[in-house]
């Protein structure tokens, strides 16, 4: 658990303000790992990546809000958010990006899936459970994009059962099925079956479940327009918003740039799904992926000039100035594997 990350909730002002500069170092810290995985697999020392750039003040205010308990089952661009709960280090992140056999240092999986795949241990090493209630847990990710919605509903229902089976003992699993499940999904994987099979059935059942659409526009090289009705995946989900009379979704809507709207608005998902057993989609907006999609590509030759011009300066954290070079040369120096051993 790491001690710094606090809600905004009856903080005083140098609290607050000590919480922005620990996001700020968290962001930048991120995206540096980006920038510089990308040039570790262009110069021939890995062989893929794909990154979280861009998607990174979401990723920090979720963090903010998520418990001892909870569980993570979410996709490849979650690098700040792992970071931000001191679940990975930056050198663990390069670690997973040439694909390390040694477990003590690659610890997601020990070189054996593809790098952005984030996950927990919930064994000890005698194979006995640990006490799931007393860590942060993330489910490994895995490759085909949206398959991680059936499992996060399953560990969504797994809450709501032990919070109305009495007869059934929660320890070391459950406080009372006041956990979280918390998914994320880009909002091209938005457009597949496993997201609308998923999104109905948490609706119908009414568990704990978060689901933030990381939304940047574009499905790797495709815009939103060819691949999502209205080019907004909350507006044709907006029949699933709960009311007075009829129970259903809380759905939320904010900007991937607004730092104060999404702590509060995660802190909003968190009070209502733990509390009230009622799923919360959150519809991120006018995020960037300043790199493209992968080291595969070159987003420069689908993105118009106006966007790619959009992108440069709408990024929330602005790591080309203000101390991003510093924090470059402390990576160099003390975090790529390659360059210590």
């Amino acid at each position: 658990m790491n001690p710094d990350l606090q809600t905004s909730e009856d903080i005083s002002f140098d609290e607050f303000r000590k919480q922005i500069f620990h996001d700020y170092e968290i962001a930048v810290m991120s995206r540096e790992c980006s920038l510089l995985g990308r040039r570790e697999v262009l110069t021939g020392k890995a062989k893929f990546g794909i990154f979280g750039d861009g998607k990174e003040l979401p990723q920090l205010a979720m963090a903010r809000s998520f418990k001892d308990g909870d569980f993570r089952s979410g996709y490849y661009r979650d690098q700040t958010f792992m970071m931000a709960l001191g679940l990975l280090s930056p050198k663990e992140f390069f670690h997973g990006l040439y694909a390390t056999t040694d477990i003590e240092k690659e610890p997601m999986s020990a070189g054996r899936q593809m790098g952005g795949h984030f996950g927990t241990f919930s064994l000890q090493e005698d194979g006995s459970w640990k006490d799931l209630t007393a860590q942060k847990n993330s489910s490994p990710d895995i490759s085909p994009t949206a398959g991680q919605m059936p499992r996060l509903l399953g560990l969504a229902l797994a809450s709501k059962v032990y919070r109305n089976e009495k007869s059934i003992k929660g320890e070391k699993f459950s406080n009372n099925g006041n956990e979280v499940a918390w998914g994320t999904i880009g909002n091209a994987s938005t457009s597949e079956g496993h997201f609308f099979e998923t999104i109905n059935a948490a609706g119908v059942l009414q568990v704990p479940m978060v689901v933030s659409v990381w939304d940047d526009a574009y499905g790797i090289s495709v815009p939103a327009k060819y691949q999502t009705t209205k080019e907004n995946i909350s507006e044709i989900l907006k029949g699933f918003q709960r009311t007075e009379d009829e129970k259903g979704y809380e759905i939320l809507r904010v900007k991937g740039w607004d730092y104060t709207a999404l702590i509060h608005a995660y802190e909003n998902a968190s009070d209502i799904a733990r509390e009230e057993h009622v799923p919360v989609l959150i519809h991120v907006t006018e995020l960037t992926q300043p790199q493209g999609h992968s080291t595969s590509g070159s987003h420069e030759r689908y993105k118009s000039e106006e966007r790619l011009s959009w992108e440069k300066e709408t990024t929330a954290i602005n790591v080309l100035k203000n101390g991003s070079y510093p924090i470059r040369s402390l990576l160099k120096k003390n975090c790529l594997p390659w360059k210590k051993g």
